[in-house]
């Protein structure tokens, strides 16, 4: 492991956790005093309006990172969380998080090349939160290294993003930045007087990481909002123009596409396998729904075209490529991906939630059926729709010997593991008809136990996904609960093509061929 990359991990959870830190420290009174309910915050002010939904995610992210414990009273089968020890440290009378919204906000716009980095109101914002960082630092070294690598992530990741996703053909002149930048990144060894050292160099090759978790900066700058229940906007996700508010897609998409190149190497045997069987026996082609920037899809075009029987008989056998995806800007970076490829995807819009619909779409518009594709996707079944009409049948109707213990919300609503559980085998039933002929290669992103979390704290970004997915109406779960819900779906997973990441003990990331 790189000697930096535990930096990297603190750093993608200091993006969710020093927006928290803030709005923490500024309700000491309505929430750090007062224990809290499984998802309910007390306050003494009888007018506040805490959201359920999202302060019970707030508490899970907490949980993980040791600052609340909790305890089950078995009489009432309700969980109650108290502060813990190194919690009532960091937020100890004598520290105080300041800037980070205002901070976020003038990155949003530095992202979105808007500003520069000697943006005035830029600079003012940055010296707010270079100051917390630094006193903080300064406090207790030990009991607080923790939240000041936090703090330093939260404040470097946009200049990352800045240099390696807005401006990539700009070079770092470390005599350009203003003085209290230069020291924030000479005090982190992110430059030198000179040049950028390094870790500098280490962490502007690792930007991608940060554009994902960085890509959702608006829901960050909303959580406040989120806790109080002041959703109208946030919660639905969409601007006044239908696109969408919570997530910078385009950044998203380019931080994922580059990180997802790890995973893709390790579905190459399975399409090879799937690609070198009798030419009669083969799908017709590849579909990606939630194609992205069509990363995936180049890829496999391009592994089954030169390493396969299929791609030895091109002519004969062509194969179809459809990029499917929920936002046009996607599709968008799909058809950029293939500009130079002979082969060129066919495109659609298209919602994972609705594969009926889906399919109707690409028989309508190229005479396809879905269910002649391997159909392959990555890290999207979480972000399928929550239909809460269709959970009015009985929540429960399927027994379950896992349950999930992650906090999960919908527009506003909190929503019991439960009826996630059963959301998730509604959904895998729906597509069943269409992945049983040739399967379904799936990448997912999962939770790992709350106490598994804490336990790992610097080995793995989990903080960081629970918050992104949690504030922004994601449903990602332990790997073990998903393969449950896969299985009472009817589908099966095929044991010799499971993959695992980062390891066996923390599953993280998951890959499977469903069918």
């Amino acid at each position: 492991m790189n000697k930096y990359l535990k930096d990297i991990f603190n750093h993608l959870d200091g993006i969710a956790m020093s927006p928290l830190y803030e709005i923490l420290d500024q309700n000491k009174d309505n929430i750090i005093a007062h224990n809290a309910k499984e998802g309910v915050f007390y306050s003494k002010d009888s007018t506040s309006n805490f959201n359920e939904g999202y302060c019970s995610i707030i508490a899970k992210i907490l949980q993980g990172q040791n600052i609340l414990n909790y305890k089950e009273n078995n009489s009432e089968s309700k969980i109650f969380y108290s502060i813990s020890d190194y919690g009532l440290k960091i937020f100890d009378k004598n520290h105080s998080y300041v800037g980070f919204r205002d901070y976020y906000k003038q990155s949003l716009k530095l992202i979105q090349g808007k500003i520069s980095l000697n943006n005035e109101k830029y600079c003012t914002s940055f010296s707010k939160v270079a100051s917390t960082y630094q006193k903080i630092t300064k406090y207790n070294k030990d009991e607080m290294s923790l939240v000041s690598k936090h703090i330093e992530g939260a404040i470097i990741a946009p200049i990352l993003v800045y240099y390696k996703y807005t401006k990539p053909s700009a070079s770092i002149n470390v005599n350009n930045f203003n003085n209290e930048i230069f020291d924030f990144l000479k005090s982190i060894e992110f430059i030198n007087s000179k040049s950028v050292t390094d870790k500098g160099e280490y962490l502007l090759s690792k930007a991608y990481a940060y554009g994902v978790t960085e890509s959702y900066i608006k829901t960050f700058i909303h959580i406040e909002d989120l806790a109080q229940n002041k959703i109208k906007g946030i919660a639905n996700k969409i601007d006044n123009n239908n696109n969408e508010y919570h997530v910078n897609r385009a950044l998203n998409v380019w931080g994922s596409g580059h990180s997802h190149t790890t995973y893709f190497k390790h579905i190459d045997n399975y399409v090879i396998d799937i690609f070198n069987q009798p030419l009669e026996s083969q799908p017709i082609g590849v579909v990606d729904m939630g194609c992205g920037d069509g990363a995936l899809l180049h890829h496999l075009n391009e592994l089954i075209k030169t390493h396969t029987l299929r791609g030895k008989h091109l002519k004969s056998h062509p194969l179809f490529l459809i990029g499917a995806d929920f936002n046009q800007a996607a599709l968008d970076e799909t058809n950029k991906m293939f500009s130079n490829a002979s082969n060129k995807p066919m495109t659609v819009l298209a919602d994972i939630s609705k594969p009926d619909e889906y399919a109707k779409k690409v028989k309508k518009m190229y005479s396809f059926d879905i269910s002649d594709f391997l159909n392959v996707r990555s890290f999207l079944d979480h972000n399928r729709r929550y239909e809460s009409s269709h959970q009015k049948l009985v929540i429960n109707r399927y027994s379950s010997k896992n349950k999930t213990n992650n906090a999960f919300c919908w527009r506003g609503k909190r929503i019991d593991s439960q009826a996630i559980q059963t959301n998730l085998v509604d959904h895998f039933k729906k597509w069943k008809k269409y992945i049983s002929k040739y399967g379904l290669l799936a990448l997912e992103l999962h939770s790992i136990d709350i106490e598994d979390i804490a336990k790992n704290i610097g080995k793995a970004p989990v903080t960081a996904y629970i918050a992104t997915h949690g504030f922004s109406d994601q449903f990602i779960i332990e790997y073990n609960v998903y393969k449950e819900c896969i299985n009472k779906a009817g589908l099966s997973l095929n044991e010799a093509y499971e993959k695992n990441f980062p390891n066996n003990e923390i599953k993280m990331i998951s890959i499977n061929l469903i069918s």
